[in-house]
């Protein structure tokens, strides 16, 4: 089970949300191993614990309306009517991941959403509302914490450091055992405002409900603010984002199972096929989160992050029983890793260990491999001076989530050879040959601007992170 402390009032996912060191190659080359990623990151800020408020089934706080409180269902509920009412309109998103589980290569503790800050809409936006709208996505209760337009996101221990200013709330949609079930919202441009010469409290003017406040299904409830590339902080292989989980307070994180079956396939075809592709100038490496991921709000799903029930679920979509029977298995296929289709060679894909023996390619070439998840090895083997000689050329280690690597040939005049996949965990991997002429857009390096800090970011007015670290 996955905990946060809590700011008060509020439960934001902070540090986990945002992009973890960006120190890991998207790419790797056949002479650089993509470093270990780190354990799933859980929120660490010192922050004052509250007592636990008993929730009841009738809320009873309406803050500047005069309408009787309204009960809220059970979680049970929304195993079985599910919400039509996605928190965005797809229009306004380019990419996104679902809550990818304590059972997964790499967990992380929310799902999220990414918009695009060279979308000509935002470039000319002049008031909040001109910017993407996000909605209820079912009845209930707004739930605000004291400084929810101003939370610093802080990256003090990253090398070298930096921070950014996120703004959020929950809808409080359901109770379960007398604990509220809160829907989270946490808006992440990626910008420091003061840092650009606008206030601190720039972002108040984005949200549009009040503390307490009752919302209806499909109720906008505020704007998310892109910014523009020469706003952002971070660095370029960061991503406008909003992340969204559900929460039982006061710490409990379960994936965000709320939504219809057509809700999940829209959502599911834009996490495998982002809108401006993957070599998108806003691009970001939490992207790959959802790279070959079936459709789902919750993928490899352990017993303690499933709202409905204790079972463990590899892909979340329905009530977390019916999802039993679905097909869990991820695959980015060789045709879609990145060269065009008439210019490859030699291709194949699979799932578990894996010889493919008397491989000939006459042509110069040159190689993509994806692993879904680590660990995993991809090793050639030629035959010479009558002996077997084996190359390790790529690896993804224990932790690692999806990996996408390129290397030119290294074979010299050497037109026969076979390859040696390890893959203990059939987590699934897939090869593709090109020659050499063919065109390749490494993802996370088509971004011309670079971001206004680091290096020289201001000191972070909340260092939690270091804090954590002693």
């Amino acid at each position: 089970m996955k905990y946060l402390l809590l700011v008060i009032g509020l439960l934001f996912l902070l540090p986990a949300c945002a992009v973890e060191s960006n120190t890991e190659s998207v790419v790797g080359t056949s002479n650089e191993n993509n470093p270990a990623p780190s354990a799933t990151q859980v929120a660490t800020q010192v922050a004052t614990q509250v007592a636990t408020q008993a929730a009841t089934q009738v809320a009873t706080q309406v803050t500047g309306s005069s309408q009787s409180p309204q009960t809220l269902p059970d979680i049970s509920y929304f195993a079985t009517n599910k919400s039509d009412r996605f928190f965005v309109d797809f229009e306004d998103i380019i990419a996104g991941h679902p809550f990818v589980g304590a059972r997964s290569p790499r967990p992380h503790n929310d799902a999220q959403v990414y918009f695009s800050s060279s979308d000509s809409r935002w470039k000319n936006a002049q008031a909040p509302s001109d910017f993407p709208a996000i909605y209820a996505v079912a009845d209930g209760y707004i739930n605000m914490g004291e400084s929810w337009f101003n939370n610093v996101v802080d990256h003090s221990n990253s090398t070298p450091p930096w921070w950014h200013v996120a703004y959020g709330f929950t809808l409080r949609v359901a109770t379960h055992n007398g604990k509220s079930i809160e829907f989270m919202y946490q808006m992440e441009p990626y910008m420091i405002p003061e840092l650009v010469g606008k206030p601190k409290d720039f972002y108040k003017q984005f949200v549009v409900v009040d503390k307490g406040q009752f919302v209806k299904k499909g109720d906008i409830l505020g704007y998310m603010y892109v910014p523009s590339f020469d706003e952002m902080v971070g660095s370029k292989s960061g991503s406008p984002h909003i992340a969204f989980s559900f929460i039982k307070q006061p710490r409990t994180v379960y994936a965000p199972a709320i939504f219809t079956e057509d809700v999940v396939r829209k959502f599911g075809n834009i996490y495998r096929n982002p809108i401006e592709g993957w070599e998108s100038k806003s691009f970001g490496n939490d992207w790959n989160r959802g790279r070959g991921l079936p459709d789902a709000m919750g993928w490899m799903i352990s017993g303690e992050e499933n709202p409905f029930n204790d079972n463990e679920v590899d892909v979340f979509l329905y009530d977390g029983i019916k999802d039993q029977q679905l097909d869990s298995v991820a695959m980015v296929y060789p045709a879609d890793l990145g060269f065009e289709t008439d210019k490859i060679l030699y291709s194949e894909f699979g799932w578990g260990d894996a010889v493919l023996d008397n491989i000939n390619i006459e042509e110069d070439w040159q190689l993509l491999f994806a692993g879904i998840g680590g660990p995993m090895t991809f090793s050639i083997q030629i035959f010479e001076n009558n002996s077997v000689r084996e190359t390790q050329v790529f690896e993804l280690r224990q932790g690692q989530n999806f990996s996408l690597n390129h290397t030119d040939n290294f074979l010299g005049g050497t037109s026969e050879f076979s390859i040696s996949i390890s893959d203990p965990e059939g987590w699934g991997w897939s090869i593709a040959f090109a020659n050499r002429e063919a065109n390749f857009v490494v993802p996370g390096t088509t971004r011309d601007v670079s971001p206004l800090c680091p290096p020289e970011c201001p000191p972070s007015p909340n260092p939690y992170k270091l804090r954590g670290s002693d």
